[in-house]
C-alpha cells in the first residue's frame, strides 16, 4: 500500500514537472501527500519514514539535480531560527540518551524536511498563486471527506487505507449527534487544523473568483472549508480559522479596520461578563462527559476538556523551574505521563490529565529554553519575513500572503491550548518555511504579468 501510494504521487508529480518545472511539483506532491494518512509507514534503512517525508526528500533530491532547477536560496533569520530549533533537539537527546545517529535523523525528518520543502516550493510570491488550484482541490476532498464521515459515521478512508492505530483515542468520538471527522488523520483536531491552515488559499480563490481572476465557482470555497472544519466539531481550528478570516479582513480591508477592532473590543468586554455561559456552551459539547474534581496545590478544581487546558501548567511546576537550557529530551517526553520531575502530590494530579495540550509548554519540556526561543523564534520571523516581502506587491495580489500570514498567527494563537503532532506540523512548517521564501527580487516578474493582464 505505502509502495503504491508513494508510486501515485511521484507519478503525478512527475507530469506536472514536464509540463510546469521541478519547483511546481515539488509544492503539488508535497500538497497531494497531505491526502494520505500519515500513520501509513514504511521502514528504509532502519527509519520509520511516513508518506510526507518520502514524497519530499525525493522530489527535493529531484529539484537539485534538475536542469531547469530553479534554487534562489538566500539565508533568512527563520531559517537560522530553524537551525537552532534543529540543533537543540539533536543535543538535547545526545545530552539524555548519548550520540546516536537516529537522534540526527529523526530531527532532520521532523523539522528541516517540512520546512526546507516549503522553502524551495515557495520561491517567489508568484508560487503562492500557483499553488491555489491544488489546495482548492485538496480543500473540496476534504471537505466532502469530513462531512461524510460525520453524517455517515464511518470513515470513507478506512475502506481504502485500513483503521489507523486506536492506542491513544478511540475511533468513534461523537459530538451533537455526529461523529467528529478525523479524516486522513489520527484525530479530528488534527484533521481541522490541517483544514485551517489551507483556508488561506481559499480566501484567495474567493477573491480571485470576484475579480474575475479564476472560475466563478471559487467563490464558495470558504464556506466550502469552513464547512469541513466544522465537520470536525472541534473548538481549536473553528478558532483558528475564525481568526485566520478576521485577520485577513483587517490586513486586506483598511476601511473596516476600525470597526473590526471596535467589533473585537466589544466581544473581549462581553466575553469578560458572560464568560461563564460561554464556557458552558462550549464544554456542552463534550455531551456525556462527567467532570472530575481534582486537587491542584491544596485546592479543589473542577476538571473538564477546556479547564484542564489551563490547569495543565500547575502540576509541571517543579518540572518547570529544572528544565535548563536544553529539556528533558525527546524519549522522556513521548509518552503520557512524561517522565519529568513531579511532586508528591503532582505526580498523582497529573494522573488525572490525558495529554499536555500545549505546544509551548511540551517544547519546553522537551527542548528547554533554548529549544521554546527557537520554536517561538521560527514562528516570528516567518510571519516578520513574509510581511515585509508583501508590502511590495501589488495590492491584487496580496490577499493570499496577507492570509498566510493570519493562518500562521492564528495557530501560533491556538498552540496555547493544543499540541502540534506531524499529523498538521508538516504542514505548518511547510507553511513557515514557504513565508521565508519570497524574495524582493521576484516581485518585478509578478508585477509586470498583472501590468500586462490589465491592459
Amino acid at each position: 500500500m505505502w509502495w503504491t501510494i508513494l508510486s501515485i504521487i511521484l507519478g503525478t508529480s512527475i507530469v506536472v514537472m514536464l509540463y510546469r518545472g521541478p519547483v511546481a511539483a515539488l509544492g503539488w506532491g508535497s500538497l497531494v501527500s497531505l491526502l494520505f494518512p500519515c500513520w501509513l509507514t514504511q521502514t528504509v534503512f532502519g527509519a520509520s519514514i511516513d508518506l510526507r517525508i518520502a514524497t519530499s526528500l525525493i522530489l527535493l533530491l529531484a529539484n537539485l539535480v534538475h536542469p531547469r532547477r530553479r534554487i534562489t536560496w538566500a539565508f533568512s533569520a527563520g531559517d537560522w531560527a530553524l537551525f537552532v530549533v534543529y540543533s537543540i533537539h539533536v543535543a538535547s537527546d545526545w545530552y539524555e540518551d548519548g550520540m546516536v545517529l537516529s537522534h540526527v535523523v529523526r530531527a532532520f525528518g521532523e523539522w528541516s524536511v517540512p520546512y526546507i520543502t516549503g522553502r524551495l516550493a515557495v520561491q517567489t510570491i508568484a508560487d503562492w498563486r500557483q499553488l491555489t488550484s491544488v489546495a482548492v482541490m485538496l480543500s473540496i476532498t476534504f471537505s466532502a471527506w469530513a462531512v461524510t464521515e460525520a453524517i455517515t459515521h464511518h470513515n470513507p478512508g478506512n475502506a481504502i487505507f485500513g483503521h489507523r492505530p486506536s492506542d491513544r483515542t478511540p475511533e468513534q468520538q461523537v459530538r451533537l449527534g455526529f461523529k467528529r471527522a478525523e479524516g486522513p488523520t489520527t484525530h479530528p483536531i488534527w484533521f481541522g487544523m490541517i483544514q485551517a491552515l489551507l483556508l488561506p488559499w481559499m480566501i484567495a480563490a474567493a477573491y480571485r473568483s470576484i475579480r474575475m481572476d479564476g472560475p466563478s465557482w471559487w467563490i464558495a470555497m470558504p464556506i466550502c472549508s469552513f464547512c469541513g472544519i466544522a465537520a470536525s466539531f472541534s473548538r481549536g481550528p473553528l478558532i483558528g480559522a475564525s481568526l485566520t478570516i478576521y485577520l485577513t479582513a483587517m490586513f486586506c480591508l483598511p476601511k473596516l479596520r476600525k470597526p473590526l477592532i471596535i467589533v473585537m473590543l466589544l466581544a473581549v468586554v462581553s466575553l469578560v461578563f458572560i464568560k461563564s455561559d460561554v464556557r458552558q456552551v462550549l464544554e456542552s459539547w463534550d455531551g456525556n462527559y462527567r467532570p472530575r474534581n481534582v486537587e491542584i496545590e491544596g485546592e479543589r478544581q473542577e476538571l473538564t476538556a477546556m479547564s484542564y487546558r489551563w490547569l495543565v501548567f500547575a502540576p509541571y511546576k517543579l518540572a518547570i523551574s529544572q528544565v535548563g537550557l536544553l529539556g528533558y529530551g525527546t524519549a522522556r517526553t513521548s509518552t503520557f505521563p512524561v517522565n519529568v520531575p513531579f511532586g508528591p502530590e503532582a505526580k498523582l494530579t497529573v494522573m488525572t490529565f490525558w495529554s499536555i495540550d500545549c505546544q509551548y509548554l511540551l517544547f519546553l519540556l522537551r527542548f528547554g529554553w533554548l529549544g521554546l526561543a527557537g520554536f517561538c523564534a521560527v514562528i516570528i520571523t516567518s510571519i516578520w519575513h513574509l510581511s515585509r516581502q508583501v508590502r511590495l506587491v501589488i495590492h491584487a495580489e496580496r490577499v493570499l500572503p496577507m492570509a498566510i500570514i493570519a493562518a500562521l498567527a492564528s495557530t501560533a494563537i491556538i498552540l496555547v491550548v493544543e499540541w502540534m503532532p506531524h499529523d498538521y506540523g508538516y504542514l505548518f512548517l511547510w507553511l513557515c518555511g514557504a513565508a521565508n521564501g519570497p524574495r524582493l527580487s521576484a516581485i518585478a516578474p509578478l508585477r509586470a504579468v498583472s501590468s500586462q493582464r490589465k491592459r
